[in-house]
């Protein structure tokens, strides 16, 4: 029988994880499922034990938390990946989504409820999504889910500050974005995808899109399949605060990248070079660098659980 790596995030969904996650390992030893369950210690902690067990031969992880514990470990397996030339395409990643916007599940359609994504995992259904790679000066990266430049990582930022002061809820992202939207101070930059320059100019916000949901339900990209090869954009050029708010209430409406003004684009590598103060870039829900950044398809594909 397969072993999988539980690595549990217990300050997951503002430490409500850490009373509640060894009931669903439960349900899986009880199925006769062998886990092997390790508990996350700091920030960026769910690299390095993905890293090392997968160093180890293990080849089947079960990430327990939220987005950002999935992020964390799947940029710990592409690293892993890239330092041995290993296929991603022989591991596998079930998720028992703990966190609090659980926007990764939706697009594989993972239940949220823990005994179903528990059920998931013992019954074994099997997908494919691609690998996304990341790179900045301070190093690799894998977005698991949505990146997002300007206004999205800003956004980002704020509601993890709060988060750090023990707020919790999906409600933050749409509370915090009214302040980011009117403070933003956008910055000039150039994007190009698949080597034609598709935007030179000042930046309100980019959505990168490997899945299709953020921010608790927020959906600001085109319709795409995460494992066709291809990734999606939407940019902001840069306006003024009003506008800004009018055109993120259609990313509550999910018409984003249908309105006037937004560059959408479908591609393989984008490389975004800042023309003046480097802005933050967001992936899910974490802040792993700012610009310069290439983000790229790197045709690998990773296998997940699904119902």
């Amino acid at each position: 029988m397969d072993k999988w790596i539980m690595i549990v995030n217990p300050a997951s969904a503002t430490a409500a994880t850490a009373n509640t996650w060894a009931d669903s390992g439960k349900v899986l030893a009880d199925a006769g499922l062998e886990v092997d369950s390790i508990l996350t210690e700091r920030p960026g902690h769910a690299v390095e034990i993905a890293m090392q067990a997968a160093a180890k031969g293990e080849r089947n992880f079960i990430a327990v938390g939220g987005d950002g514990t999935i992020h964390e470990v799947m940029t710990g397996l592409l690293r892993y990946s890239d330092s041995t030339g290993s296929d991603l395409g022989d591991f596998t990643l079930a998720v028992l989504p703990f966190g609090t916007g659980n926007d990764w599940i939706k697009t594989p359609l993972v239940p949220k409820d823990m005994a179903e994504a528990a059920a998931c995992i013992i019954r074994g259904n099997k997908a494919k999504e691609d690998v996304v790679r990341l790179t900045f000066s301070n190093g690799v990266y894998c977005m698991a889910n949505i990146g997002g430049i300007g206004l999205d990582a800003d956004i980002c930022y704020y509601t993890n500050n709060l988060k750090s002061k023990g707020h919790r809820g999906g409600i933050l992202y749409k509370l915090v974005a009214p302040y980011s939207i009117f403070s933003k101070k956008c910055q000039p930059v150039e994007v190009v995808c698949d080597g034609e320059s598709v935007y030179n100019g000042k930046l309100y916000s980019a959505v990168i899109g490997n899945g299709l949901w953020r921010g608790g339900g927020v959906k600001q990209t085109e319709p795409g399949d995460w494992a066709d090869g291809q990734l999606e954009v939407s940019i902001m050029p840069g306006c003024n605060p009003f506008k800004g708010l009018s055109l993120m209430m259609h990313a509550l409406s999910g018409d984003f990248p249908a309105q006037p003004g937004i560059v959408s684009r479908k591609f393989r590598k984008m490389t975004v070079t800042p023309l003046g103060k480097p802005d933050r870039f967001e992936s899910d829900g974490e802040l792993p660098g700012v610009l310069p950044v290439t983000v790229e398809v790197t045709g690998m594909q990773i296998n997940i659980i699904v119902p």
